[in-house]
């Protein structure tokens, strides 16, 4: 598998925080909304960091930035896991099965 590359980890970061704020508004659990609110946060937190870098840093391998982000695989999982039972819309459970593995993939050893 070769290295994802910064500017394809903003690719998949941006759908990634679309389809998580989305789903946010889709459930009315405390408990999801907690750990989705969480996400966006992390990942608002990383796009702030990649946003800082030079444009002729796009194509260095991408590693996690910030430790929040870093730590996000448990909780990538339980949404994964959780998507047909806590999300009732079609497109946001399509648009999460398919954006979480991609996201999932930017953290080291976090497989869903």
């Amino acid at each position: 598998m070769t290295a994802t590359n910064i500017t394809s980890a903003i690719k998949i970061l941006n759908p990634l925080l679309d389809a998580l704020e989305a789903a946010y508004w889709d459930t009315s659990d405390v408990l999801i909304k907690d750990r989705l609110f969480d996400l966006v946060s992390c990942i608002h937190a990383e796009l702030s960091e990649l946003a800082k870098l030079s444009i002729t840093d796009l194509d260095f391998p991408y590693e996690t930035i910030t430790p929040e982000f870093a730590g996000c695989c448990q909780k990538l999982s339980k949404i994964f896991n959780e998507i047909d039972s806590h999300f009732p819309r079609t497109k946001t459970a399509k648009d999460l099965k398919s954006i979480l593995p991609d996201g999932a993939r930017l953290l080291k050893a976090c497989e869903l």
